[in-house]
Parts: structure tokens; C-alpha cells; sequence
């Protein structure tokens, strides 16, 4: 009996002495990746860097004019499978092919894999029909496209926000001075990089903002606080202020 009580409290009681404001908090120290199984020369790091971020850019925009058709709730079948999508995202990065490296190419054809993979897994939620919202926003192919992209090849892409949404946008300690730089700057607000490390891994970060178009302004805009289509409180942003940036962390053969 006395054995059975001892084994009940073992059981029920807490064991962890960790306070409850130390549950949910990100752990010291790490990379989110330094695995990278492609890799440039510290010459080429900026440029293929800049590639990446800019065809990133490019296929949101490709996704942003299709958004009306995609939340239209008596549509079916929008017609925008990951062939068509990956048709236009290629004739959008013509001018990003002029001059680049067969290494930069072949970097570029495996993102654009990536981006295409996304559009098609998420054919059955695009064509859903009588929902308006389908949760596919630019945003999230590029997060899911990143993931890919960082699968097939280490590199690291990332959207830090200002007012993130999604966990996987918190900025790290350096994405968060650069992007509060972007703020200050407003519309002057530049793309930058540094060469640093990521673990043992000699990296090249590059960081380009993102600056709020009138469309976004549904979610984003004014007035400030007043909740918008999902419920987020909107930012008090105007067209043209910084709501993010393209984060994209790079290998630099050593």
C-alpha cells in the first residue's frame, strides 16, 4: 500500500522545477540551418544572393495579380496550376538570367522547382469554391517555397516582418537591427549584406525590404488597430513604409 502511494504521487506530482515564464521561449544559442549543401564563391555570395531574394520577390508578384481570381468564392477551378504559375515566374526572371553563372542557373532552377512544388500541393485549397479567403497568400508560397528551396540546397530564406504573423517571421537578433534601419530609412530604405557565419559556416546574409503596396493595405493600413479580414489588428501603415524584408543567408565556400 505504502509502495502504491509513492508511485501514485511520482505520478502525479510535478517533477520539473522550470517556472512557467521559462516554458515558450526560443532556446540560447544555434542556427536555424547551417547544413548547406550548395555553396559560391565569397565573390559571387552577394550577387547569387541578390538573385535569389529578387526572384522571390518576382514570383509574390506573379501570385499578387492572380489574388482576385484565388478569392473569388464562385470560382472553381482558377486555372492557375504550378505549370502556368512557373511559366509566368520564368518569363518575370528573363532579365535575371542575362549574365549569371551557370552555378547562379542552376541555383535559380532549383528555387524555381521549389516555387512550382508549392503552387501545386496547394491546388485543392486555391481551387476551393464558396470560400473567399483560402489562407494562400505571397507570403506564404514564399515561406513554403523557402522551406524547399532550403531542403534541396541549405540555402536559408526567410520574410522577417515588423508586425509578424506567422512564427516563422520573427527576426533574429541581426534581421531585427537591419529591418529597424529599413524603418528609419522609410522609402530611401536599401538592400544590404553581410559576410558572417552561421555555426561553422562561413555565410553571406543579404537583406532587401519589402515595402507595402496600396493593395496591402486592407491588412496592413489605417486606421491603426482596427481588425482586418483575419482578425489581425491593422498596422496604421501608409503605401510605401517597410512591412518587411526578404532575409536570405547564403554558404561561401572556405
Amino acid at each position: 500500500m505504502k509502495k502504491l502511494l509513492i508511485t501514485s504521487m511520482l505520478l502525479f506530482s510535478p517533477l520539473s522545477t522550470v517556472a512557467e515564464e521559462a516554458i515558450g521561449i526560443p532556446a540560447k544559442g544555434g542556427q536555424p540551418e547551417y547544413l548547406f549543401m550548395e555553396k559560391v564563391t565569397r565573390d559571387a555570395a552577394p550577387a547569387t544572393a541578390k538573385i535569389i531574394s529578387d526572384a522571390l520577390a518576382l514570383g509574390r508578384l506573379v501570385i499578387f495579380a492572380q489574388m482576385s481570381k484565388i478569392g473569388d468564392p464562385k470560382l472553381g477551378d482558377k486555372g492557375f496550376t504550378g505549370d502556368v504559375f512557373a511559366e509566368q515566374w520564368q518569363a518575370a526572371l528573363e532579365a535575371q538570367l542575362i549574365g549569371i553563372s551557370p552555378e547562379q542557373e542552376a541555383l535559380l532552377k532549383k528555387l524555381i522547382w521549389a516555387g512550382k512544388l508549392s503552387m501545386d500541393i496547394n491546388q485543392d485549397r486555391i481551387n476551393t469554391q464558396g470560400v473567399k479567403y483560402k489562407h494562400f497568400l505571397p507570403a506564404k508560397w514564399a515561406r513554403e517555397t523557402g522551406l524547399f528551396f532550403n531542403a534541396k540546397t541549405g540555402v536559408v530564406t526567410k520574410q522577417p516582418s515588423v508586425n509578424y504573423r506567422h512564427p516563422s517571421n520573427v527576426p533574429d537578433a541581426t534581421e531585427k537591427k537591419v529591418l529597424s534601419a529599413f524603418v528609419k530609412a522609410g522609402n530611401t530604405a536599401e538592400a544590404t549584406g553581410e559576410y558572417t557565419k552561421m555555426g561553422k559556416q562561413a555565410v553571406y546574409r543579404y537583406f532587401e525590404p519589402v515595402k507595402l503596396m496600396t493593395p496591402c493595405l486592407a491588412c496592413h493600413g489605417k486606421p491603426k488597430g482596427e481588425l482586418d479580414m483575419l482578425g489581425y489588428e491593422k498596422d496604421g501603415m501608409d503605401a510605401g513604409d517597410v512591412v518587411g524584408m526578404i532575409s536570405v543567408a547564403i554558404a561561401v565556400k572556405q
